[in-house]
């Protein structure tokens, strides 16, 4: 049934939680797994006197940051004695990045947490889950 799963990963509980629902779906259909992370970047404002100054991140601390949760969902991936078929960090707004990547895998399921970011960015930027789900190429399962 789900031979190729996506699943968008970004180290927060619910997306470890979603890997672990991947994982077992995988199992279950004999599926691959693609892992993507898409990191949301934001950067931090300072205010100096009468002014304020943004301060961007750097390429290295987001390359850095992006090896880091997919490392750790890899090894996720692997305790539960599986292999990831690819592992992809990108770059781009994640709702695009990771329905891209479902598309160019010709996954069949795209499995996303609920909630990464506060609850306030939700409200504010809209989820990314939900854009997830609105422009799919494929099923997509929201794990809570």
């Amino acid at each position: 049934m789900f031979k190729n799963i996506t699943v968008a990963v970004d180290g927060s509980d619910h997306a470890r939680h979603a890997l672990s629902v991947a994982c077992d779906l995988a199992q279950q259909y004999h599926g691959q797994l693609h892992l993507i992370h898409a990191p949301e970047v934001s950067s931090t404002g300072l205010a100096v006197g009468s002014g304020a100054i943004e301060i961007a991140p750097t390429q290295e601390a987001i390359q850095a940051a992006g090896a880091d949760v997919m490392a750790a969902a890899a090894t996720q991936v692997r305790a539960a004695g599986l292999e990831p078929a690819s592992e992809t960090v990108r770059y781009g707004r994640p709702s695009a990045e990771v329905c891209g990547l479902a598309d160019e895998t010709g996954s069949d399921l795209i499995v996303t947490g609920r909630r990464g970011m506060s609850s306030v960015q939700g409200l504010v930027l809209g989820s990314t889950s939900q854009r997830i789900a609105h422009d799919a190429p494929c099923a997509v399962l929201t794990v809570k």
